[in-house]
C-alpha cells in the first residue's frame, strides 16, 4: 500500500517515544478518538456479526471493496501485533482478559475479511508484505517490555489505523460496501484505542 512507508516511519517514532512511557504520560490525556460523554464504562465488544452481515450482502468482488479490505487486513494485523504484546505484559489477570478479548475480536474480523479477498486481493497482500519485511520485527522487538511501554505503542498504532480507515471512508461512494466496511473497521479500531486509554486512566486513578 502507498501508506506503508509512512506507517512504518510513524510506528518507529511511536516506539522510540514509548520507551519513556509511564503512568504520568497518560494522566490528563483526553480520549482522542471519541467524545467524553460517549466513553464506555468497560471494554467495548464491537459486533463482528455486523461485519459478517456486510460481507455476505456486499459485492466483495468489486475493486473498491477489495482495496478497502486489503488495507483493513493490513491495518488490523499490525494493530494485533501490538495488542498481543500489551496483553502479554498486562499487570493483572482481569486486565489480561480484557486485552485478550480485544485481540480475539480483531482476529475474527481479520478472518472474515481474508475470506472475502479474491486471488488478486491476496496477491496485493503478498506484495505489500514483501515491501515491508521489517514491520513484524519492529513489533517483536517490543516483546518483554513493561506494560506501559507496550500500551503506549498499541495506542499509537490504533490511533494511526483509525485515521487511515477514516480517510479511506471519505474516498468511497456513499452507501457503497467499501464505505460501510471502512466505517466498521474504523469503529473497531477506535473502540480498542479508547478502551486501552480508559484502562490506563483507570490504573492511574
Amino acid at each position: 500500500m502507498s501508506n506503508e512507508a509512512h506507517e512504518h516511519q510513524s510506528g518507529s517514532t511511536a516506539t522510540e517515544e514509548g520507551q519513556e512511557a509511564g503512568p504520568e504520560q497518560f494522566s490528563g490525556r483526553p480520549l482522542l478518538l471519541m467524545d467524553a460523554e460517549d466513553a464506555p464504562s468497560e471494554v467495548p465488544n464491537p459486533d463482528v456479526e455486523a461485519l459478517r452481515t456486510l460481507v455476505e450482502e456486499a459485492d466483495c468482488q468489486c475493486a473498491p471493496y477489495q482495496s478497502v479490505a486489503v488495507a483493513a487486513v493490513q491495518i488490523l494485523e499490525k494493530a494485533l501485533r501490538y495488542e498481543r504484546q500489551a496483553a502479554s505484559a498486562a499487570l493483572s489477570l482481569g486486565q489480561q482478559e480484557k486485552m485478550r478479548s480485544m485481540v480475539e475480536t480483531a482476529e475474527r474480523a481479520v478472518s472474515v475479511l481474508r475470506d472475502t479477498l479474491t486471488a488478486q486481493g491476496h496477491k496485493v497482500m503478498h506484495l505489500c508484505t514483501e515491501k515491508s519485511p521489517t514491520e513484524p520485527a519492529t513489533a517483536s522487538d517490543d516483546a518483554g517490555q513493561p506494560w506501559w511501554f507496550t500500551l503506549s505503542s498499541a495506542l499509537e498504532v490504533l490511533e494511526q489505523g483509525t485515521d487511515q480507515m477514516t480517510s479511506l471512508t471519505t474516498g468511497q461512494s456513499p452507501g457503497s460496501a467499501a464505505r460501510e466496511l471502512s466505517q466498521l473497521i474504523a469503529q473497531l479500531l477506535r473502540s480498542h484505542h479508547d478502551a486501552l486509554l480508559l484502562e490506563a486512566e483507570g490504573w492511574i486513578s
